[in-house]
């Protein structure tokens, strides 16, 4: 059987309730390599229309995923006889499925890297804030030539050839993507979020550790609903409490992107210690000489550096700034300056001991901006973006923008600059949130060498703010 006129059908790798997996060789590339068939059936064939523009669309997604050397690569899409087909990558190798053998406990170590390895793919995939929504042991590949680990079989497409109408037009999914035992509670309930992965990849991570099956099934209490599973393995507490984290009922309570768990499961492994071996000698007083003098030059340098770390360490916050429906710290030799309405500038604070000869600007200073329509974090941080392109002609923006970036515990942008005001060269970190139709952002500007001697306190005042 040819598929598309090139696609030649070798054998079945797979079926489901979607469609089927082939191998098929590609018949108008050199040497006919090999490559992935997916065949998908939709199950409303009477808005297939619909379904064919969603099917593109999530195509797209996967094809930006593709550009990670770790992710199969989307080789084309299209449709055939009102059935859509993916032709993708093949990868050469075995799935996990053959590592996690049944009643056979992994050790620490090799749960540990496996979690890098996974996670490691999954935080590309989140950054696109996009969902695998199936991971499990079949759906991570090793490849045979270098044993690195692939993600396959991404659950978006699945989800569009499951779609139908509701009465309003609007597009509803019928069938929850994701497999028992490895999907969480609020998958089955159609919400999953990017913890939902997380809370996957930590049941695989308990699976080769205790060498059971399916243990989000078998290790489930039905007193605490919670996955009880430490008395069947050797493990530290450390990697226990992480993975604990990982595979809470809560989706709340779990890390919230595979970023956040890779930093926590990266903190566990230390790097190996540097045996310094000195220089041999041939007086061995030149040894003791030579260990004085040291000796005496680390000394002052401790003493300087103990200094430092005194002049330059944070001042509490013992203040509270609490008006116009916000509230935030600030440290007591600040002073809380109270602005007009330019700028939707609410309040502005300045050290109170701010040099005199100083004419450049260092503040920090919160907005509150009545947005004219309803717009997504995303669209307002863009408007930003173009109007600071627009005032300042010279200007450097970088994105700091990430899963975890917060303000007031919500979803936040981050974006830092440098920009120049009359003769100062001045950096600024703006960071901000869009809420119930106003965008609320804090901006904090210090001349180029003063803004990292203040930056440790304007975050821990970032981190108090409230709405």
């Amino acid at each position: 059987m040819t598929i598309d006129g090139r696609y030649e059908i070798i054998r079945a790798l797979g079926a489901g309730g979607f469609g089927q997996t082939y191998i098929a060789k590609d018949t108008k590339l050199p040497g006919n390599p090999l490559c992935v068939v997916k065949q998908f059936k939709p199950q409303n064939p009477i808005h297939w229309e619909i379904g064919k523009k969603l099917f593109e669309r999530e195509a797209q997604k996967l094809q930006e995923l593709g550009n990670h050397e770790q992710i199969p690569r989307l080789l084309a899409y299209f449709t055939e006889n009102q059935e859509f087909y993916l032709v993708q990558e093949y990868i050469e190798g075995h799935d996990l499925n053959q590592e996690l053998v049944h009643g056979k406990k992994l050790s620490e170590t090799y749960v540990i890297q496996l979690l890098r390895e996974i996670l490691e793919v999954l935080s590309f995939v989140h950054k696109y804030y996009l969902i695998h929504r199936d991971i499990k042991p079949s759906n991570i590949l090793r490849r045979a030539s270098d044993k690195k680990i692939f993600l396959i079989d991404f659950g978006a497409v699945k989800e569009v050839t499951t779609q139908i109408m509701n009465a309003q037009g609007q597009v509803n999914s019928a069938t929850v993507i994701g497999t028992k035992g490895y999907a969480p509670i609020e998958q089955y309930e159609g919400n999953p979020v990017l913890s939902s992965d997380i809370y996957a990849v930590g049941v695989i991570a308990i699976q080769a550790l205790t060498g059971i099956a399916s243990p989000g099934i078998a290790l489930l209490s039905s007193q605490i609903k919670e996955i009880v599973w430490r008395d069947r393995a050797q493990v530290s507490a450390e990697l226990a409490n992480i993975i604990d984290k990982m595979v809470r009922r809560d989706w709340n309570q779990r890390y919230q992107s595979a970023s956040e768990a890779l930093q926590a499961v990266n903190a566990l492994i230390l790097p190996p210690k540097i045996q310094l071996t000195p220089a041999p000698s041939r007086k061995t007083g030149g040894k003791i000489w030579l260990g004085v003098g040291v000796f005496a030059t680390i000394i002052p340098v401790i003493l300087w550096l103990g200094f430092q770390a005194t002049r330059h360490q944070t001042p509490p916050l013992i203040k509270e700034y609490s008006q116009s429906g916000i509230k935030i710290k600030y440290a007591d030799n600040w002073i809380p300056k109270k602005k007009g309405n330019f700028d939707g500038e609410l309040v502005q604070f300045i050290p109170q001991n701010l040099p005199q000869i100083s004419s450049c600007s260092l503040e920090v200073t919160v907005h509150k901006t009545e947005l004219p329509q309803v717009l997504s974090l995303n669209e307002y941080k863009n408007i930003i973006l173009e109007r600071l392109k627009r005032n300042y002609s010279q200007i450097e923006i970088t994105d700091d923008t990430k899963l975890t970036t917060t303000l007031s515990q919500f979803h936040a942008y981050k974006l830092t600059y440098s920009r120049q005001e009359y003769q100062c060269k001045l950096q600024v970190l703006e960071i901000g949130t869009v809420r119930e139709g106003n965008a609320y952002y804090i901006t904090y500007t210090a001349e180029e060498k003063e803004y990292s001697r203040y930056l440790p306190l304007v975050k821990t005042m970032i981190n108090s703010f409230q709405i």
